[in-house]
């Protein structure tokens, strides 16, 4: 019965997958259909994975291994090294990926990209900058 319960989102998931899927193979509305599909088809195979991997977890010959990884799971969310390296790499790919997209932005316009790819690429580049200095300022205050 508490399997049932932990499997009921990814079955709900399987679930419009498989719709999602079902309505894009029957429309016919070329791009939106391949849309459809592939979103339910991506949906459906995502809870097919999650299902797979909760049931050969849940398998008694298993279950030792699962509690040991479990365990080191939740020993790994508190210890403070490891807290502190999440945060740093978390900093360093911020850092890159703001590069990244300043320097997209700067290709696109040499390859005579359109003007709104070259602007939506900045605006997002602004965006990132943004938000990761809000979060700073909300962390800071918070911790």
């Amino acid at each position: 019965m508490n399997n049932i319960k932990e499997l009921r989102p990814l079955l709900t998931n399987l679930s419009a997958g498989v719709i999602l899927a079902g309505i894009g193979l029957a429309t016919h509305f070329d791009y939106y259909s391949k849309l459809i599909f592939a979103t339910g088809f991506g949906l459906a195979c995502g809870a097919l994975v999650h299902i797979f991997r909760f049931l050969y977890w849940k398998n008694p010959k298993r279950q030792k291994e699962y509690e040991s990884r479990k365990e080191e799971a939740r020993i790994n969310s508190i210890d403070e090294r490891k807290q502190f390296l999440r945060m740093k790499s978390g900093y360093i790919i911020y850092q890159l990926m703001f590069f990244v997209l300043l320097l997209l932005a700067w290709a696109l316009a040499l390859f005579r990209a359109d003007g709104w790819v070259i602007g939506m690429v900045f605006v997002l580049s602004i965006f990132h900058w943004g938000a990761g200095t809000v979060a700073f300022r909300v962390l800071e205050k918070r911790l």
